[in-house]
């Protein structure tokens, strides 16, 4: 492990242990240029429907995690000379896992996959089921899918069925 391996985890060990019991860390990202490092944390609140987490409590937490990596420079020794940005994950944050579909199974998913015919396909679609590996999707009644169908239409879809591993990308569908 290199100096900078060493240090984004011992800030990454800070952030877990900044984090209170309602959030959880989403991402983590570091971006290193001369003289500067850049923290990127993206934020989740689970007991939000969406995972939406405030500005108050990004602001909370980036105080908190401020004076831990202040803390970690004076016992380290270490110059951390970074930035900061605390963010929730977003309104059109990628899933990750099984799990996150099934917990935003009510909402549109934006996604792209790998039909039976082995072409990407992208569409917005709803997960009604989670089953082992395979996901029941139906077409999501949304703006972005009644501007393609008529609304009988979207009703009479078929329904999809994917593959976890099958998936290229799946995301929240922001509906604007």
């Amino acid at each position: 492990m290199n100096i900078a391996e060493i240090t984004e985890q011992q800030v990454t060990d800070r952030v877990k242990a900044a984090l209170p019991a309602e959030l959880s860390l989403f991402k983590i990202a570091f971006f290193h240029s001369k003289g500067n490092t850049r923290i990127v944390i993206q934020l989740d609140k689970e007991s939000d429907k969406y995972g939406s987490v405030n500005i108050r409590e990004c602001e909370q937490f980036a105080r908190m995690l401020r004076d831990a990596l202040d803390e970690l420079e004076r016992t380290s020794g270490i110059n951390l000379n970074y930035s900061l940005e605390v963010s929730s994950a977003g309104a059109e944050r990628e899933l990750a896992s099984l799990a996150d579909v099934k917990r935003f199974s009510a909402l549109p998913l934006n996604v792209s996959y790998v039909n039976d015919t082995g072409k990407v396909q992208s569409e917005v679609l709803k997960a009604e089921a989670v089953n082992g590996e395979v996901i029941d999707f139906s077409f999501a009644d949304c703006k972005h899918n009644r501007k393609k169908f008529p609304p009988r239409k979207l009703k009479e879809m078929a329904k999809v069925q994917v593959n976890w591993n099958n998936i290229r990308k799946i995301r929240l569908h922001l509906d604007v």
